[in-house]
């Protein structure tokens, strides 16, 4: 799944379950493998399934992501910074990105030490692969997911 349906969800999430900063971290946190069993597309949708995983991946895909992730932050931050659960918000969507962030990085030998080889092999055992030829559905997963967060987080 792309970094924005991540981001929201565990920011709204969050947001409806908690007050507490770290109770919203791990909310978001956990709440990003429920997504990713959820069929969706996300670039690796279109990479070759038989690539060594623990190659980097190729450059388009990490200015891709880099842009995405400057994208969904700058959305969150312009339109609920007055709020006053803004700290629960941005907390529940660190947590929702997190995984991606430890598990998907240029530097895969990370995947290696205590505690991110376990959450890599859970991330990867959630991950639902979408054939590239079904990415249309997993677009559209991700669109009800965006804009379902959006709507609870722009009604409070």
């Amino acid at each position: 799944m792309i970094i924005t349906p991540h981001l929201l969800a565990g920011s709204a999430l969050a947001d409806a379950a908690t007050t507490n900063l770290s109770g919203a971290f791990l909310i978001g946190f956990f709440l990003h493998f429920i997504l990713d069993a959820v069929p969706h597309v996300d670039p690796g949708t279109f990479l070759n399934p038989e690539r060594d995983e623990n190659k980097p991946w190729p450059t388009w895909l990490y200015i891709y992501a880099a842009a995405e992730f400057i994208f969904a932050w700058l959305l969150v931050i312009i339109l609920f910074k007055n709020r006053s659960d803004f700290g629960i918000i941005m907390i529940g969507g660190l947590g929702g990105i997190f995984v991606d962030i430890i598990d998907n990085n240029p530097f895969r030998v990370l995947r290696q030490l205590p505690i991110l080889k376990q959450i890599h092999w859970v991330h990867k055992k959630m991950h639902y692969d979408l054939p590239a030829s079904k990415w249309y559905w997993g677009f559209l997963t991700q669109l009800i997911i965006i804009g379902g967060s959006l709507w609870y987080l722009l009604k409070f």
